[in-house]
């Protein structure tokens, strides 16, 4: 007989199993140990701390791919594909290692190295299932909805890229996060740190959403370049996503750089040609000195529509339009190669556009029935353009026309200018142009190339000068012309606000790269559209101004310019006083016995007629005169013609407009300076605010390299102020003892001060003598009239 059974003791409850932490919470444990070591870890700790994490998280799935994607500086004991883990850890049952694997798919996806991979295909398969309808689908996450939704989306990028929904996918999740955003600005990912603590930082999540935009508008830019308006604003804002997500102080790596070239591209195909002219220059500018030879390349085409649009490009890259190489010889031969290496960039969109536009377009058409070889087609027009005036193209009409109409559509203003004066005489053609340029300048005031804006301005008076005088009598269209002709450099210059002004001023001798004006556009770049919308000076504006101020009643406003080439001696004049204005426009005569030189009298009858026309009792003589005529004694000339008149002169008649319509703002004190390195004794005489005086102690003239001396005494012990240029044209009113250098920009201290803050500028025309100097120091407040005189 069987012993009873004993009774068995109730068990007690298993313990439910410890939830999972977060694989961000495992990465922030030892980001703090490594934090807390006094230095770069020994090797046995880094073993022993890396065995203690192995031990306690080694079986996760989510921390065995982080493991294998970040831990270089002790590498798992046993290595694996992190495809294969990927793929194995969206499949696991615990949602918590899913959305932790999902953070990391991202760097797998877009690795260059496991692009190619045939392990990708499962991984795709996995992540659909998740992002489905069935059993496994994900929902985000109730404490980080933006966050997980986000991930999601990226999942949803990489599963199906052409799908245009994904775009308002975006736009929504980031309004939601973001009521305030737009499309075009930068987005706050603020919310990525809020509610559930991930695997990556949120600079780690910007760079892969900035890359994810960017591979999606690539490639749907590659089907469908009509999409090319909507997608653009999505390529800036990629740019501007990996901008935000770069180290302060550090230089833009190269996808930035790719990025922002492709955002340049993007808004080309939509039919922007200023933006992407702005964002080439933002490109080139920020370029390090050691690039890989893809995106050389790419710098190189990049260098040659930064040349069409008149923007400066860094010295390195600067590209000479009459050294472009022949762009027709075969493709394989060593001409051929050296044209690609100048015109073809394989990752720009809008070349396959545009290779398509070439077998369609009748302007295309018309130059490959004259023989024109396109493998590089705007290679091709830049050729046509050097070769225009050659006898074998310049009676081909046709052809120049349909090559101006395409360099047009293409914004190939270089290209444009070097056709212009070959082309039929046509008031619309020039007036267009014109436009163009000014149009130009307004759309991206800063970094312009002077050397290319002189060369467009050649090709404006030369186009002009075969119109007769009646093809265009609209005082409008007149004015349009002349302060187009006019210093525009100075005019726009003193059109920005302070800050960028001083930034645009100091970038023509700044030493840095990139230059604070290049940085500051970067971090802002909405700034380079500063004169976009501001309203163009017209005739009839200032005509008002003139007529309704009552300071103004006795001045009188002179433009003059030329039509075509000085030694031709047409021009144009255009008097304007309170009341009336004159029109004139005619040609110079060679004087008598020495035809080569023109017989300025006829033209200084002109403007006596014409002032006491406009004004019968003037005080003040303002005249705005064409740069190529600049050097001419136009003063003295005057005085010789019998008129007594004070003679100021200025850069144009809209930089005389914005500048008395100026805003006082706080007076520097007056100072006097001189020379550096020279001994001056400096007037007692005090100085008003805004006044600055250069005194003579030099036997060189002044130039805008010069280095001065200030009479303001130092603080402390310190060695007497040393000024730059920069700052003595700070003052409202500058008067030298000293002549000027005259010439660019970046080397005329006059045109530097009136651009920059300066509204008078005195000098005599020759070194001064001793008993000049002591009257000048005696007055320097009263310069003779004889001197040279520039402002308002």
């Amino acid at each position: 007989m069987n012993a009873p059974r004993r009774p068995r003791k109730p068990q007690p409850p298993a313990r439910p199993a410890a939830p999972t932490v977060p694989l961000g919470m495992v990465i922030q444990a030892h980001d703090q140990w490594l934090s807390s070591q006094p230095g770069k870890p020994a090797r046995g700790s880094l073993r022993e701390h890396w065995q203690k994490l192995d031990a306690q998280h080694g079986p996760r799935l989510d921390y065995q791919l982080w493991r294998e994607l970040t831990a270089r500086d002790f590498p798992p004991p046993r290595r694996q594909d992190p495809l294969d883990l990927a793929t194995r850890a969206m499949k696991a049952q615990d949602a918590v290692i899913v959305w932790g694997t999902l953070a990391l798919v991202p760097e797998l996806l877009q690795s260059p190295a496991l692009a190619a991979s045939a392990k990708k295909e499962p991984l795709l398969q996995a992540l659909q299932q998740r992002l489905g309808t069935g059993r496994q689908a994900l929902a985000p996450i109730a404490t980080a909805p933006h966050a997980s939704a986000l991930l999601l989306w990226l999942a949803r990028s990489f599963l199906k890229p052409g799908e245009a929904a994904l775009w308002s996918e975006l736009e929504t999740l980031l309004k939601t996060a973001q009521p305030d955003w737009k499309l075009g600005r930068k987005p706050d990912q603020g919310f990525w740190e809020n509610g559930y603590v991930w695997p990556i930082t949120q600079a780690q999540l910007t760079r892969r959403l900035a890359l994810a935009i960017h591979t999606l508008v690539q490639h749907q830019m590659t089907t469908d370049t009509g999409s090319a308006s909507s997608l653009a604003a999505w390529h800036f804002t990629a740019w501007m996503l990996l901008r935000d997500a770069r180290p302060a102080h550090s230089p833009a790596r190269g996808m930035e750089l790719e990025i922002l070239l492709g955002a340049a591209a993007t808004a080309r195909l939509a039919g922007d040609a200023d933006q992407a002219a702005r964002l080439t220059t933002l490109a080139l500018h920020l370029l390090p000195p050691q690039l890989p030879e893809p995106l050389q390349q790419r710098c190189r085409v990049a260098a040659l529509t930064l040349m069409e649009a008149g923007l400066m490009a860094p010295p390195a890259w600067r590209v000479a339009f009459d050294d472009l190489p022949f762009p027709g010889d075969p493709p394989a031969s060593e001409g051929g190669q050296a044209a690609a290496r100048q015109f073809l960039d394989r990752d720009d969109a809008a070349n396959s556009q545009l290779m398509r536009e070439v077998e369609t377009d009748p302007d295309w058409a018309v130059l490959r029935q004259a023989g024109v070889v396109l493998h590089h087609p705007l290679g091709a027009l830049s050729w046509i353009a050097r070769k225009a005036q050659s006898y074998a193209l310049k009676k081909q009409h046709d052809l120049l026309q349909s090559a101006a109409a395409l360099a047009t559509r293409y914004h190939r203003l270089t290209t444009l200018a070097r056709l212009l004066p070959h082309l039929p005489a046509s008031a619309e053609r020039v007036l267009g142009y014109a436009q163009t340029l000014r149009q130009s300048q307004r759309r991206m005031p800063f970094l312009r190339d002077p050397e290319i804006w002189a060369e467009w301005t050649r090709a404006l008076r030369a186009a002009w000068s075969k119109l007769e005088p009646e093809a265009i009598v609209d005082p409008e269209q007149l004015f349009l012309l002349h302060e187009t002709l006019h210093d525009r450099e100075v005019t726009v210059l003193r059109v920005l606000p302070p800050e960028l002004r001083s930034l645009a001023l100091r970038h023509l001798h700044s030493r840095k790269h990139p230059s604070p004006l290049v940085q500051a556009l970067v971090a802002d770049p909405r700034q380079m559209q500063q004169l976009e919308h501001q309203r163009q000076v017209e005739l009839w504006s200032v005509a008002a101004e003139i007529r309704e101020r009552p300071e103004l009643a006795g001045s009188v406003l002179i433009s003059l310019v030329l039509r075509g080439e000085a030694a031709q001696g047409r021009y144009s004049l255009i008097v304007q006083g309170p009341a009336t204005r004159v029109i004139h426009q005619d040609k110079l005569r060679g004087q008598s016995g020495n035809a080569a030189a023109l017989d300025w009298k006829p033209l200084l009858e002109v403007i006596l007629r014409s002032v006491q026309t406009v004004n019968a009792e003037p005080n003040q003589l303002y005249f705005a005169v064409d740069a190529t005529l600049g050097e001419q004694p136009w003063a003295a000339w005057l005085r010789e013609a019998g008129l007594s008149l004070p003679v100021s002169f200025i850069p144009s008649w809209e930089w005389a407009f914005r500048v008395g319509r100026e805003s006082v703002g706080p007076a520097r004190p007056g100072e006097y300076l001189w020379p550096e390195n020279t001994t001056v004794s400096a007037p007692v005489l005090p100085l008003p605010a805004g006044t600055c005086v250069l005194l003579p102690g030099s036997t060189e003239p002044a130039h805008a390299s010069t280095r001065w001396h200030s009479s303001t005494p130092p603080e402390d012990d310190r060695p007497p102020l040393t000024l730059r240029s920069l700052q003595v044209g700070a003052h409202a009113r500058i008067v030298s003892g000293l002549p000027v250098i005259r010439g660019a920009l970046k080397e005329d201290l006059v045109r530097l001060s009136l651009a920059q803050a300066t509204r008078q500028f005195s000098y005599p025309q020759a070194m001064l003598s001793e008993e000049q100097g002591g009257q000048f120091n005696a007055a320097p407040l009263s310069p003779p009239q004889d001197w040279l005189h520039y402002g308002v």
